[in-house]
């Protein structure tokens, strides 16, 4: 008579207990994996005879009688920018799968009645994407010769087509929702620039060209203009901005990113009635390109490539007056930002920056030049226990004629008795400054 090994039974036991379990468990998988399934497909099926239907309606029942609803689309644009909006003439059309309208003479009005927005032709196509986000979304917006007024009022908040820019949270509805849409294209413009805060007379720019594009959490903008001849000649600038996912887009103190601008044949005497810039400057004209890299509202560091000519500024209140003939060279500026400070209130310098002129020359107005110099300067303030220390390195051999000054003047040239001398280095003395200036509108 055979007796089975009793060891062999009971290993066999529990691997029959996990077979068992195992093809419990695919059975389960299979049964809710099957109506998971067979929900997905219903639901996608909902969702595609949903949007057949609603293509139809607006291919044949809508958009051929979309006049009927002008008041409609005028109450949603309102609603949306928080003005008043009136439209002239409003058709419809396709473009590819996207519905696409035309819209003359829009006008917009803020509170009061003024008029802070005209735009003679609009074309503009919906974006599907309107239906899951419950608001206007249009994949592109092309806007013909508009008029635009853009003020900044009493207590220096901008107020762009009477929407204004706020720089606290929770305000700016407009200026999200444009700043939501993909691509705003704006051709042969107008703007009108209104400062009541400095009432300063309006500044007018002509042929205004602006494409802003919308990704996300990243903004890119590009914009020529032409001010009056009075000015200098055409301005061309490009942004480009980001802030984390989820946060206001009108919120500028969050912002960070890069801002790039070129500006030909300006005339900085006509231009201090609507900036201010750091020094005192009289008179002087040329050229200036420059990058200004921005982190949450504070100026993180610029470069600037700059050409001028017949310059006469003062570098302080306490020196004698700067005249140029020439000056040309790169500046450059670096501003030591500290980390978790997002407040949005621009420190200018006083966390430690550096400074840098690299190729600047000078001639002044008797003919007599500096040579070409690569100064540069760097400044940290008193920190954790640490002393405050500043460094001025990589200048450029001095002339022939300055080696020939008395030993005092070599070592003290901004002194008193050596003023006389030194007269067209002024600059020098602005090394005892720990802020760095900043142009300010």
């Amino acid at each position: 008579m055979h007796n089975p090994d009793p060891q062999a039974t009971s290993a066999s036991r529990p691997l029959a207990v996990r077979w068992r379990r195992l093809r419990a468990c695919y059975r389960f998988a299979n049964l809710t994996s099957h109506h998971v399934l067979g929900f997905a497909v219903k639901l996608l099926l909902i969702v595609y005879f949903a949007l057949a239907v609603l293509f139809l309606v607006l291919r044949y029942a809508i958009l051929p009688n979309i006049d009927l609803y002008k008041s409609d689309i005028e109450r949603v644009a309102g609603n949306a920018l928080g003005s008043r909006v009136t439209i002239s003439q409003l058709a419809a059309s396709w473009h590819g799968m996207r519905p696409a309208l035309s819209l003359r003479d829009v006008r917009l009005h803020d509170r009061r009645g003024r008029q802070v927005l005209a735009l003679p032709q609009v074309n503009a196509t919906v974006g599907w994407w309107s239906i899951a986000a419950l608001e206007p979304r249009f994949a592109s917006l092309e806007i013909i010769g508009p008029r635009l007024a853009v003020r900044r009022g009493r207590d220096g908040v901008l107020v762009v087509a009477g929407v204004r820019l706020e720089q606290q949270q929770g305000n700016g509805a407009g200026a999200d929702w444009l700043l939501r849409q993909r691509d705003i294209v704006i051709r042969n413009g107008r703007v009108d620039w209104v400062d009541e805060f400095r009432g300063t007379p309006p500044l007018a720019l002509q042929g205004v060209t602006l494409a802003l594009l919308n990704r996300w959490g990243a903004h890119h903008l590009a914009l020529t203009a032409t001010p009056p001849a009075r000015l200098g000649g055409p301005v061309d600038i490009r942004a480009r901005f980001r802030h984390r996912f989820g946060q206001q887009p009108s919120d500028v103190t969050r912002w960070k990113g890069e801002l790039y601008a070129d500006l030909r044949d300006v005339d900085l005497g006509a231009w201090k009635r609507f900036v201010d810039y750091p020094i005192q400057l009289e008179r002087g004209r040329g050229s200036l390109r420059t990058w200004i890299n921005v982190d949450q509202a504070r100026l993180a560091g610029f470069t600037a490539d700059l050409a001028l000519a017949g310059v006469n500024a003062r570098l302080g209140p306490d020196i004698a007056p700067l005249q140029l003939a020439r000056v040309s060279g790169r500046l450059s500026a670096r501003e030591t930002l500290l980390t978790g400070k997002g407040d949005g209130k621009p420190t200018f310098g006083a966390t430690g920056h550096a400074l840098r002129l690299d190729g600047f020359t000078v001639v002044a107005r008797d003919g007599r030049a500096l040579p070409p110099a690569t100064p540069e300067q760097t400044w940290r303030p008193e920190k954790a226990g640490q002393p405050e220390r500043g460094a001025t390195a990589r200048r450029s051999p001095a002339p022939a004629r300055w080696r020939r000054w008395p030993s005092t003047c070599r070592s003290r040239p901004c002194s008193a008795a050596c003023w006389p001398i030194t007269r067209r280095a002024a600059c020098c003395r602005m090394s005892a400054s720990n802020g760095m200036g900043a142009i300010r509108v």
